[in-house]
């Protein structure tokens, strides 16, 4: 990874700091400039001796004495990551108000960013603070400016949101136009943060050709530190773009550089560069002098060391000392636990596996493995609790921001009525019985929409704990029967652990089906869905409905009754997937409700008959029927009338209020229901006969059912930016013998390419890939490679409906999550 450069200060390396031009140099500046030039090569000496000058601040000491140092001692303890950086910022900021100095108090203001994103894992709210600290900086130095516009990249690089961070970085550097030295360091600076913006976006290329124009400029100012995190960065550029020669030869300029400004940390982390891929090559003994030289280097900083402790074990285990290595590695576990670095975690347990594989220790690598999936799914719960968290934050923000708008309203009606107290006695009375009534309605006006402002955050904030609840519990009964499963699997018990593992995929059906469920439902009332109108034959796409759900029916023992008006079709105008999705959720609730208990057993009819203008649907049950105060609310979100014990195979509420919003959507489209408690129920969905002359859309052909076995030999292209989906879908694709190339990115397809030992039967690819890139841009590069159009899959989680225009016509689309059969199912149907 290329390093990243601050250019709020640019201590590091930097020829002298932002300040030292100074007309009038004073003891303080002097000691300063000395201080600047030892944190290169001794940090903790040269943060003592600058923290006993903030504490020992001589009495005549300026005001530019007391700024300087501070921004130099915050500057400091940001680098080192310690936390009393927080102390010092907010000196800083009460420095500026008691001298009324903007720049010092928006300097504070970037630090304060900073520390959100650097200290407290917080990089939206940072980027927030930084975002107005730039609405109040017009007029100030171009420093301060380039140095905000840095700070908000950073914060957004944090949340991988690039493009933002790109843009943030991009004006820093127009702001640096001068030809002074410290300006053309600055903009080495700059350049050299494009380039680790471009290496994350994944564009080796774009990030090497700013990555030389950062070496010119740094050559020309002698900046010998920055030479060599540039050689460094080049260094894995180089071995990214597949030139081993080049990386080399980076390496080791970089290497001997850092070694001549005497900078450690650049030296330890050229070292476990050269380590890992000595690793990643087998080359263990290389490795384990590589990362021992490293961790010797690294021993200040626990999670530095942490980072060469987990190189060190991985060396060890490869050259056969598994013990040792093991214990290196659980070391740097604990030291990520005690740190909550997660991510750290999860990629030292990633990598334990592969030495466990390389070294043939299945056993010990099944169990990290077991360890790593648990780990995940802490982290994926802990995310979703997080993300919950922050949806209600925002929401009590919003209904806050509200309240306080009322108030001040209702202050300025206040002010206005004494105001008017000072009229004549006749006019004033009448003018303040008018203002009071003028005042009345409006703060009762207020006071309704603020509460129904409250009550719909309410809504919102239980569908979204609701949800949340009901995602937990299949979640819950997965995580129990995996690992019963992988004791059993341990045991040597196969009959038991497939067993567990069916139940297992049963509970996955369940979650995907709420997950799809309340996600429909978001889709509709965000007004991502619109109907697309057409003709059609309304008893023909009854009996669809109908034939579909037999089996569901079968296995509940309700029998269906279908009754169709012979004779000429019933041509409707409506959206046929949208009023098949109404109906099939109708149908599937008097499939679940029905009573087997009834004489003659549980059964639903459904019929249809024509009236005029409109057909109607009646889908009536003989189940347990719905009281008259519970037929307005079965229509909200997660409510069950006959479900006291939530069981989850009847679902999770949602089916109706979808029913509800499809047909909100559909002109001229109604809904009612008749019930009657204990005897059943009776649904009626009105839909619009068609003009007499409209075109008749004829029903898609039934795709032949196919099995996922047929899918042996194929050979697709496969190209997933997210590791995780990756890696699961390419095992799913092995173990039915179908033939997959792999992809993270685009840049990865097109050297992917030319090597290709024949043509492709399909594309399957996600949608949003790295560097902007889409599905577009992947269709577009295998047919120019192969000249040929081929059957594709865009498997994407996009809840925005995607336009299949251009290279993506006669595409098909699935969205995530989707089931293994489905998407097996599909790959054989579309290559034939």
């Amino acid at each position: 990874m290329l390093a990243r450069w601050a250019l709020a200060a640019c201590l590091c390396g930097a020829p002298a700091p932002a300040w030292a031009a100074a007309p009038h140099e004073t003891p303080v500046h002097a000691e300063l400039m000395e201080i600047v030039a030892q944190y290169q090569q001794d940090r903790p000496a040269a943060i003592r001796r600058l923290q006993a000058l903030q504490d020992h601040m001589p009495a005549g000491a300026t005001f530019d004495d007391r700024s300087k140092t501070l921004n130099t001692l915050i500057n400091f303890y940001l680098d080192s990551g310690d936390a009393r950086a927080r102390r010092y910022v907010d000196e800083l900021a009460a420095l500026g108000e008691r001298q009324q100095d903007l720049e010092s108090t928006l300097w504070a203001q970037n630090y304060r960013g900073r520390v959100l994103t650097l200290l407290d894992a917080k990089p939206a709210e940072g980027a927030r603070v930084i975002e107005a600290a730039l609405e109040r900086a017009a007029g100030v130095s171009h420093r301060l400016a380039g140095a905000l516009h840095d700070s908000a990249a950073m914060c957004y690089e944090e949340q991988s949101d690039f493009k933002s961070a790109l843009r943030h970085q991009q004006a820093a550097l127009a702001l640096l136009d001068g030809h002074g030295e410290r300006d053309q360091f600055h903009r080495a600076v700059a350049l050299n943060n494009i380039s680790a913006l471009y290496n994350q976006m994944g564009d080796p290329r774009q990030a090497l050709d700013y990555n030389r124009q950062a070496q010119t400029v740094a050559e020309s100012q002698h900046a010998q530190a920055m030479l060599a995190e540039l050689a460094f960065g080049r260094c894995d550029l180089y071995g990214k773009l597949k030139q081993p020669e080049q990386a080399a030869t980076a390496c080791q300029q970089s290497l001997a550089m850092a070694r001549r400004v005497g900078d450690r940390r650049l030296e330890a982390s050229v070292l476990s560069l050269l380590g890992n891929r000595a690793w990643q090559q087998g080359r263990y003994p290389e490795c384990l002098r590589y990362a021992e030289a490293a961790l010797a280097l690294r021993q200040d900083s626990p999670a530095d060391a942490a980072s060469a402790r987990t190189d060190l074990g991985l060396c060890h285990i490869g050259t056969g000392a598994v013990q040792q290595g093991e214990g290196e590695i659980r070391a740097a576990l604990a030291l990520y636990r005690a740190g909550n670095d997660d991510q750290a975690l999860l990629e030292t347990l990633d990598a334990l596996v592969t030495a466990y594989e390389r070294n043939g220790l299945y056993r010990e690598a099944f169990g990290a493995l077991r360890e790593l999936t648990s780990r995940q799914e802490e982290v994926a719960q802990r995310n979703l609790d997080r993300a919950t968290l922050k949806m209600r934050s925002e929401l009590e923000f919003t209904a806050r921001q509200k309240e306080i708008a009322a108030l001040q309203e209702k202050n300025q009606l206040q002010a206005a009525e004494l105001t008017n107290e000072k009229l004549e006695l006749a006019v004033g009375v009448l003018v303040a019985l008018l203002v009071a009534v003028v005042g009345f309605f409006k703060l009762r006006e207020k006071e309704r929409s603020r509460r129904q402002a409250q009550l719909e955050n309410h809504k919102k904030s239980r569908f979204v704990a609701e949800a949340a609840h009901d995602l937990r519990q299949p979640m819950q009964a997965i995580g129990n029967l995996l690992g019963a499963a992988a004791h059993a699997i341990g045991r040597g018990d196969i009959g038991k652990s497939s067993e567990l593992i069916d139940t297992a995929q049963k509970a996955t059906n369940v979650m995907r089906s709420s997950f799809n469920a309340v996600l429909e439902l978001s889709r509709l009332e965000c007004g991502a869905i619109t109907a697309e109108y057409s003709s059609f034959d309304l008893a023909e796409l009854v009996s669809e409905t109908v034939f579909a759900l037999r089996p569901l029916s079968e296995a509940r023992s309700v029998s269906i009754r279908l009754r169709l008006r012979a004779g000429r079709p019933l041509i409707v105008r409506s959206d046929r997937q949208l009023l098949g999705r109404v109906l099939s959720n109708l149908l599937t609730n008097a499939i679940k409700y029905s009573e087997p208990a009834r004489p003659g057993g549980a059964a639903v009819v459904v019929g249809v008959v024509a009236l005029g203008c409109h057909c109607r649907v009646d889908i009536v049950d003989n189940g347990v029927g719905i009281a008259p105060e519970l037929q307005q609310k079965i229509f909200k979100p997660f409510f069950q009338a006959d479900n006291p014990g939530r069981d989850r195979e009847r679902g999770i509420g949602l089916g109706l209020t979808i029913v509800d919003s499809i047909l909100g959507l559909l002109e001229r489209h109604t809904l009612s229901l008749r019930s009657t408690p204990g005897a059943g129920s009776r649904f009626l969905v009105r839909v619009p006969v068609a003009g007499e002359h409209e075109p008749v859309t004829p029903a898609l052909a039934a795709a032949p059912a196919t099995s996922p076995d047929d899918v042996a030999g194929l050979y697709l292209l496969y190209v997933e930016d997210d590791r995780l989906v990756r890696r699961s879908t390419e095992a799913l694709l092995r173990e039915y013998r179908v033939l997959c190339e792999a992809a993270a990115s685009l840049a990865e397809l097109e050297a992917l390419l030319p090597g290709l030992e024949r043509m492709p039967d399909l594309v399957l690819t996600d949608y949003t890939l790295p560097a902007g890139r889409t599905a577009r841009d992947v269709v577009r590069a295998v047919r120019e490679e192969f000249d040929a159009s081929l059957p594709v899959i865009v498997l994407t989680g996009e809840s925005e409906a995607l336009t299949l225009d251009g290279e993506l016509e006669g595409a098909t689309i699935l969205r995530k999550p989707v089931d293994a059969a489905t998407l097996l199912a599909r790959i054989r149907a579309l290559c034939g």
